[in-house]
């Protein structure tokens, strides 16, 4: 399709920051790395409304006089994520509409569509006095039984002033008020309602007059399937409609509490495990299966420092042995854990980069050689030295995945990985001395990575690492 080269962008966290001031729209997912990573997300992304405003602000240069704009219509279709090197298509104009679409490599993230004409009539809209939300300081966190329902108005509190200076192009297509009640909507939806575990999918805005207004906003359809959540909105020269999701809340592992009981308490002991990946996820449950039982515990973390520190104090709390080490699968290994105490005896390795993630075929050489790095060269490397470093040999755990048999879509490169991963386990059972190498393919259990927008039912996480654990105990 042929399409014309509006200019590229590449959205820096200062950016984020100060979008976030104009906006109102603070929600972590956008701002704190350590947030985002326990989100579908995985890492900060882009405002969609920051996404969509440049768009427009691109195409305003391009554009001639013409009929005013009647009505926007974005669709965020992909994460959009910081420090993403942004491209932005105008991929049709005709004197009735213009399609800009943003571009990450060659993988559409973003459409924005313009269509120029005449005001149309508002859409009917109920009387009622809907409450004043002040813009507040911190995302709410709503149930989606909260927001069923849920009605109010709010505007987002950049001046004319700010409007002007950040979007001069938006400004003179779409009016300073109405680019005011875009920002808007990206306070509603981040802040407000559905908040803090939301995300953008799209809005159409019909332009109507007047332009100075708050925007009132009423939730008229969700659905706790889908986690979908429809929003109406009318005000600030603007009516129309807000597509946005529910995401689900990180998936927290059962507490020690919860645990108790599920082995005997010197099940496990006088085993000494590292835990590779043990600050969240199955990671974190295996560490916590393995104190309940008796054994000495060190976990490592990438990022999540606090979240690894919470783990071990909680174990720790309850009468178990924990000490927390640095460990990121995307350095080199030689100069990593060199100073963990000796008698390690076994080994869980959870290490893992973002599963799910953008791409435009089927297969990506990059993707494939970063995931087959932690899944198999890393591995490698960390199991030989402790093997070789322990009088008894080493037992091991290597978490496979159904998606090797079940082959999902998009999910090739991890596939392949962790198939190769397999085989070079097979080997080292087969042919390095005192090396005991337990292999399983996991079936899709709640994680932080697992979270889906839909619901999706999984099998209890205990039920299926327990038996596991044991048979490393062998």
């Amino acid at each position: 399709m042929p399409f014309d080269v509006l200019g590229q962008r590449r959205f820096t966290p200062a950016d984020q920051i100060r979008f976030a001031a104009i906006s109102g729209d603070r929600n972590p997912m956008h701002l704190d790395a350590l947030f985002a990573r326990r989100t579908q997300a995985g890492a900060p992304v882009v405002h969609g409304i920051h996404n969509a405003l440049t768009a427009i602000e691109l195409a305003a240069t391009r554009l001639a006089p013409r009929e005013p704009v009647a009505s926007i219509k974005a669709i965020f279709r992909k994460m959009l994520y910081v420090g993403d090197l942004a491209e932005y298509r105008m991929i049709g104009l005709t004197e009735e509409k213009c399609t800009i679409e943003a571009f990450v490599g060659e993988v559409s993230v973003a459409s924005v569509i313009l269509t120029f004409g005449p005001f149309r009539p508002a859409d009917p809209y109920p009387e009622h006095h809907h409450a004043l939300v002040s813009p507040p300081v911190e995302a709410i966190e709503l149930t989606l039984e909260q927001i069923a329902g849920r009605t109010g108005c709010l505007a987002a509190p950049a001046s004319d002033a700010v409007l002007h200076a950040q979007f001069p192009g938006g400004c003179r297509l779409w009016s300073t008020g109405r680019i005011r009640a875009m920002l808007s909507t990206t306070l509603l939806v981040g802040m407000v309602c559905p908040g803090l575990h939301s995300m953008y999918g799209g809005f159409t805005l019909h332009g109507a007059e007047p332009a100075a207004a708050p925007l009132h906003f009423r939730v008229d359809a969700s659905n706790a399937q889908l986690g979908s959540v429809r929003l109406q909105v009318q005000g600030s020269g603007v009516f129309g409609r807000i597509e946005s999701f529910f995401r689900t809340p990180p998936v927290q592992q059962p507490s020690l509490t919860e645990l108790a009981g599920a082995c005997q308490p010197d099940e496990f002991a006088g085993s000494t495990a590292l835990v590779i990946g043990g600050s969240r996820g199955l990671g974190e449950l295996t560490a916590k299966l393995l104190a309940t039982g008796g054994a000495r515990v060190i976990i490592t973390y990438a990022r999540g420092q606090a979240d690894a520190q919470r783990v071990a104090d909680a174990i720790r709390g309850h009468g178990g042995d924990c000490d927390v080490a640095h460990f990121d699968s995307r350095a080199d290994c030689a100069g990593q854990l060199t100073d963990l105490p000796a008698g390690i005896s076994q080994l869980y390795y959870f290490a893992t980069p973002p599963i799910f993630r953008r791409k435009a075929g089927l297969f990506d050489s990059s993707l494939h050689h970063e995931f087959e790095d932690c899944y198999v060269t890393k591995f490698y490397q960390l199991f030989s030295r402790f093997c070789a470093a322990s009088a008894k040999g080493l037992a091991a755990f290597y978490p496979s995945s159904v998606a090797v048999e079940e082959r999902p879509r998009d999910m090739t490169e991890y596939a392949m990985a962790k198939a190769a991963g397999e085989i070079l386990c097979t080997d080292l059972n087969a042919f390095l001395p005192r090396a005991r190498i337990l292999v399983s393919r996991l079936p899709r259990l709640p994680t932080d990575q697992t979270t889906s927008l839909t619901t999706v039912a999984m099998p209890d996480p205990v039920a299926v690492m327990l038996p596991l654990i044991r048979q490393v105990q062998v």
